[in-house]
């Protein structure tokens, strides 16, 4: 995700198109993994599938963010976002692109809540309003912001690791692969400025890793019906 204003307007044409592209697909990855979750929990009332889907819901509306703002430079809106001209029209336009933005790390929080059972409400809220401050203060960061989503990330990544050790099930194997893809979309954020070709392979893993979780996921659901 293109976390930077300013690294956006320094890219290319043709990879802000194949990161719009990947990140369209992702949305509706995202969305579907989250609907399966809201399934769950709706048939278990467990409440870790309620977080889960509120990880994947949260990650669906920060690529749309994205992929709004992408299509906003295309049709000459730049200058808004590179002169902060915040008018009357354009300001609420900014603050719901920004709060899309930090939705990412929400995202990551539902999913540490989810693999840590963390159980008491007063810790959960805190743990987003924590994480959300430092959303608010890091996501101008573009390095910071990666490097803070990566962090949550690792316990997501630790956990499946985990869960995998434990079981040696395929379909764990599965989740915590595509749990690794998403933490190394942010991670190789190091690297990128040493590395252009990191651009599009950290865009390739992040859909890769989607997709596979929704994979896995839509096997396991499938074989619960029967």
């Amino acid at each position: 995700m293109s976390f930077e204003i300013s690294t956006l307007f320094s890219d290319p044409q043709a990879f802000r198109l194949f990161s719009t592209i990947v990140q369209a697909l992702g949305i509706v990855v995202a969305f579907m993994i989250s609907y399966l979750g809201f399934k769950a929990y709706k048939l278990t009332n467990d409440r870790k599938y309620k977080y889960f889907f509120y990880g994947f819901l949260f990650l669906s509306l920060s690529f749309l963010a994205n992929v709004i703002l992408n299509i906003l430079l295309r049709l000459g809106y730049a200058k808004y976002f590179v002169e902060k001209r915040y008018t009357p029209y354009i300001a609420p336009m900014f603050g719901i692109y920004y709060f899309f933005l930090i939705a990412v790390m929400l995202a990551y929080v539902s999913l540490a809540i989810v693999y840590s059972d963390i159980k008491k409400p007063n810790k959960i809220w805190l743990f987003y309003f924590w994480t959300f401050i430092v959303g608010v203060y890091t996501f101008r960061d573009y390095l910071l912001f990666n490097m803070f989503s990566a962090l949550l990330l690792s316990f997501v990544v630790l956990f499946t690791f985990e869960k995998y050790r434990e079981s040696r099930k395929k379909n764990q194997l599965a989740i915590f692969l595509a749990f690794l893809s998403l933490f190394l979309f942010h991670f190789l954020v190091i690297i990128e400025k040493y590395a252009t070709i990191i651009l599009p392979i950290r865009y390739i893993i992040l859909l890769a890793g989607l997709v596979l979780l929704l994979v896995t996921l839509l096997k396991i659901h499938g074989r619960k019906k029967k």
